[in-house]
C-alpha cells in the first residue's frame, strides 16, 4: 500500500511538493518504514542528507537496500530520541498507530532545529483503520493541542482526499464484501490503482481527511 497505493503516493507528493519549499538539509523520518518516503526525497531532492528511524529492524534493513547512503536508527519514538537534530523531521502516517502520541510528538521537537512535518488522519475511524493498528482519528483542535503540548507551534495544517477520497467513499469502500484493498498488488490491483491515482489529481486542495501539520519546535522560535 505505501509503494503501490494511490493514496499514499499522492500524500508523498503532497510531503515532497511542501519539503521544496523549505530551506533544509538535514532530514529525519520517523516511522520510516522501508522507505517509501526517504526514497522520494532522495530522488526529488538529491542534495538532503536523509536518515531513517524505526522501531522495526525487519522495516529499517529494507530501507537500508533501498537507500544505501542513508543512515538508520532502530528508535521507539515513544520513549527515546536520538542525540542529534535535524533541520526538518518527517512523521508520515505513523502518529495514530502510537499509544503516547504526545511523547512521540515530544521526541520529535527534540530532534527538529526548524521544522516537524507531520501526517495523520482526521475524521470518524473505520474499522479497517482499526484492524491496521489504528488507535486514533485526530480532530484538527486535539492535533494541534498535542504538538502545543509536546512544544511545537502548528505554522499549518490541512487536509487532502475531498472529494474523491471523501468520508462518504471511504465509507462505501468499507462496506464492501473485501472491503478496502490491503495486502499484494498485482496487475489488476495496480491498474485501479493508478486509475484511482489519476483521478485523485482532481481533489480539491487543503480539503479532506488526509491530514498534514507543519509546526516548528518552540525553542527555534525563541
Amino acid at each position: 500500500m505505501q509503494r503501490f497505493g494511490p493514496v499514499h503516493r499522492r500524500q508523498r507528493e503532497q510531503l515532497l511538493k511542501l519539503v521544496t519549499k523549505l530551506e533544509v538539509h538535514t532530514v529525519l523520518d520517523v516511522g520510516c518504514g522501508s522507505g517509501d518516503t526517504l526514497a522520494a526525497l532522495a530522488q526529488a531532492m538529491p542534495h538532503l542528507a536523509l536518515s531513517g528511524a524505526d522501531i522495526s529492524s525487519e522495516a529499517l534493513a529494507m530501507a537500508t537496500q533501498r537507500i544505501p547512503y542513508a543512515r538508520f536508527a532502530q528508535l521507539d519514538s515513544q520513549r527515546e530520541k536520538l542525540d542529534q537534530q535535524f533541520d526538518l523531521v518527517i512523521c508520515n502516517q505513523v502518529i495514530e498507530h502510537l499509544a503516547d502520541d504526545t511523547s512521540a510528538l515530544r521526541n520529535m521537537a527534540s530532534m527538529a532545529k526548524r521544522w516537524v512535518l507531520v501526517a495523520t488522519m482526521r475524521g470518524r475511524m473505520r474499522p479497517s483503520e482499526r484492524a491496521i493498528g489504528h488507535l486514533r482519528n485526530y480532530s484538527d483542535d486535539e492535533l494541534r493541542g498535542k504538538a502545543t503540548e509536546a512544544g511545537l507551534e502548528v505554522v499549518d495544517l490541512f487536509g487532502w482526499g475531498f472529494p474523491f477520497y471523501s468520508p462518504l467513499y471511504r465509507t462505501i469502500i468499507e462496506s464492501l464484501p473485501s472491503g478496502p484493498p490491503g495486502g499484494k498488488f498485482g496487475t489488476v490491483r495496480k491498474t485501479v490503482a493508478n486509475l484511482l491515482y489519476h483521478l485523485y489529481a482532481f481533489n480539491l486542495p487543503r480539503r479532506g481527511d488526509v491530514v498534514t501539520m507543519l509546526a516548528r519546535p518552540q525553542a527555534f522560535i525563541r
